[in-house]
């Protein structure tokens, strides 16, 4: 079982990955979720946790199922 610490980096860690994949800046996706860059930022980069409803809207943006946020690779 993961720690919060490792679940919350391998959160922002796939949110970056899906970001990039897309070509969306932090600033774009940022906009899409009503949140300024810096708080995408935060989440890619594990210094804030986003809670359920940030990672669901974040999900929307990605135009991803919100379950492909939690499929890490072990």
């Amino acid at each position: 079982m993961l720690t919060k610490k490792e679940f919350s980096e391998k959160i922002g860690l796939k949110i970056k990955q899906l970001r990039v994949a897309k070509g969306i800046s932090q600033a774009e996706l940022g906009r899409l979720c009503l949140k300024d860059r810096q708080h995408i930022e935060l989440i890619e980069n594990n210094k804030v946790s986003a809670n359920v409803y940030t990672l669901y809207i974040l999900s929307i943006a990605l135009n991803v199922d919100i379950k492909e946020l939690f499929a890490f690779d072990e």
